[in-house]
C-alpha cells in the first residue's frame, strides 16, 4: 500500500511538474532580421492618426509601428509586461519637429563630408579627420550603418550636463531598492558651443567623461564612478571607481564592459561603447511610434508605474497615460555584432534605433540579444523636449525616465531623473570641468 502511494505521489508530482512548465513556458524573442523587415517602411503610406489610442486589446494591429521590444512586452510572454489597465494606454500626437542645435548644424555644413572611415585589422572601421557635426551627414553606401553609428556615437551634447536622479532597482522576486546618484556629463572634445573652442585645452583626448555619484542610500553615499571616453575610437575607455570606504578611487578593467555599473542592470558599455569593437549591419529606414513626455509631468515620480520606488508594478518606469503623447518618427535601425576581439561579450547583437532627426539611439530603444540570440536586455529612454539657446528641442540624456529592462532576469533600473541643466545652467560647484572630468577630480568626493 505504502509503495503504491509513493507511487501515486509520485505520478502526481510529475504531473504537477509538467504543468508548471507548460503554464511557464513562453514564446522568447530571437534575433531574426525578418522582425525588423516587418516593421513600416519610413516611405509607406501607412501610419497611425493622432488621437488613436493603442491597448493589449488592439496592440496587434499597430505592431508595424512598434519596436522589437515594444512588440516583447505587448505579447505578455515575459516577466515584464504592459497591462490591461488605463494607465498603459498609448494615445497617439502628431509629429513634431526637433532640430539639432543650430551651431552642430552650423558645423555639420562646414565639416561635413570631410570625415572618413578607415578599415582596422581587427575588422571595424574607425573614423578619421572629423571636426564637429554630424561626421556623416549623408550616410550611403557599403558603409551606410558603419556610418549611422558614427553618427550616433558622435551625437550632440552639450559643454556640461547635470541631472539628480531618484531610481529604484527590481530583482526578480519584485523587491525593490532605492537610490539616488548625482550626475555630470563633460563633453571635452569635438564641442559644438557658441564661443567654446572645438576641443578644451585639458581634454587629453577624451570626448567626454561621466560620472555618477551615489547620494542614497547611506551605507553606499559618495561612491563615485568616473568614465572617460577618448576621442579616438581605438583606445580602450577608461573607468575609475571611487570607494569612500578606502578614500581612493581605483581603475577599473577596461574589459569590464558587461560589469554593472553601481549595482545597477545598465552595464558599463551602455554609457561609453566603442565603435572599433562591432560589425555594423543596416537593418533599415523604419517609421516607429515614439513616446515623447509633456515637460510639465515628466519629472514627476506619480507619472511612471513604480514611481519612486513605491512598488515594482508589472513593468517599472513605464510612463502612464496621461503625462505623454506618442508620435510616428522616422529610425535608421543597425545591428551591432561584436568582433572577435571582444571575447565573450554579453550581446551576440546590439541592435539601435537612431532616430534620423536627432541621431539618439535611445529614444526607441537599443535590443540586447544575449549569446544565443535571445532577447535579453532593453535599454531605453523617455526624452522630454527641453530649450537649448532659444530653440526646443531634444538632446540626448534631457530624460524625465531611462530604463534598463532585464527580460531573462526579471530585474530593472528605473531612473526618474530632475530636469537637466545645462551649461550656464548648471550649478557652480559642478563647472569646475578640467578638475572633475579627471580621475584626480575622484580626491575631492567627499572634501
Amino acid at each position: 500500500m505504502r509503495i503504491r502511494t509513493l507511487t501515486v505521489l509520485g505520478g502526481l508530482a510529475s504531473l504537477c511538474a509538467l504543468l508548471f512548465l507548460v503554464r511557464n513556458a513562453r514564446a522568447e524573442t530571437m534575433f531574426d532580421e525578418a522582425n525588423f523587415k516587418a516593421l513600416a517602411d519610413a516611405t509607406s503610406a501607412d501610419t497611425v492618426a493622432p488621437g488613436t489610442k493603442i491597448t493589449v486589446q488592439n496592440w496587434k494591429q499597430y505592431r508595424q509601428f512598434m519596436p522589437v521590444w515594444l512588440q516583447a512586452l505587448y505579447s505578455g510572454d515575459y516577466h515584464w509586461k504592459i497591462g490591461p489597465q488605463p494607465e498603459f494606454t498609448i494615445e497617439v500626437g502628431p509629429t513634431h519637429d526637433f532640430p539639432l542645435p543650430k551651431k552642430f548644424r552650423e558645423d555639420t555644413e562646414k565639416y561635413g563630408g570631410q570625415a572618413t572611415l578607415e578599415k582596422l585589422s581587427t575588422g571595424g572601421w574607425t573614423i578619421k579627420n572629423y571636426t564637429a557635426g554630424v561626421p556623416f551627414p549623408n550616410p550611403s553606401g557599403p558603409n551606410k550603418a558603419a556610418e549611422i553609428m558614427y553618427n550616433a556615437w558622435l551625437v550632440f551634447r552639450p559643454a556640461i550636463l547635470h541631472y539628480y536622479t531618484y531610481d529604484w532597482i527590481v530583482d526578480q522576486y519584485d523587491n525593490v531598492s532605492k537610490e539616488e546618484t548625482d550626475d555630470t556629463w563633460y563633453q571635452l572634445s569635438h564641442l559644438s558651443e557658441p564661443g567654446m573652442p572645438v576641443t578644451l585645452p585639458y581634454a587629453n583626448g577624451v570626448l567626454f567623461a561621466a560620472r555618477y555619484l551615489i547620494a542614497s542610500p547611506e551605507q553606499s553615499k559618495y561612491t563615485t564612478e568616473l568614465q572617460l571616453q577618448p576621442s579616438d575610437p581605438a583606445r580602450f575607455q577608461e573607468n575609475y571607481v571611487f570607494l569612500p570606504s578606502l578614500r581612493r578611487s581605483l581603475r577599473l578593467s577596461s574589459a569590464a564592459r558587461c560589469s554593472p555599473v553601481l549595482g545597477t542592470d545598465y552595464v558599463q558599455d551602455d554609457g561609453g561603447w566603442m565603435p572599433t569593437n562591432f560589425d555594423a549591419h543596416y537593418l533599415g529606414a523604419k517609421k516607429l511610434l515614439t513616446v515623447i513626455m509633456d515637460p510639465a509631468k515628466a519629472y514627476s515620480a506619480a507619472a511612471y508605474i513604480g514611481g519612486g520606488g513605491t512598488s515594482s508594478g508589472t513593468l517599472p518606469g513605464w510612463p502612464k497615460a496621461g503625462t505623454n503623447k506618442w508620435e510616428l518618427r522616422t529610425y535608421d535601425i543597425i545591428d551591432l555584432q561584436p568582433l572577435p576581439i571582444m571575447g565573450a561579450y554579453c550581446y551576440s547583437h546590439r541592435v539601435f534605433y537612431i532616430d534620423r532627426q536627432t541621431k539618439i539611439g535611445a529614444m526607441e530603444g537599443a535590443e540586447g540579444y544575449d549569446r544565443t540570440g535571445k532577447l535579453y536586455k532593453v535599454l531605453w529612454e523617455a526624452l522630454v523636449p527641453h530649450e537649448f539657446h532659444g530653440e526646443n528641442t531634444i538632446l540626448t540624456y534631457t530624460t524625465g525616465m531611462s530604463l534598463e529592462w532585464d527580460f531573462q532576469n526579471k530585474h530593472a533600473t528605473a531612473n526618474n531623473d530632475e530636469r537637466s541643466t545645462i551649461d550656464d545652467e548648471v550649478p557652480a560647484k559642478y563647472r569646475d570641468v578640467a578638475t572633475l572630468s579627471s580621475p584626480g577630480g575622484l580626491d575631492t568626493v567627499m572634501r
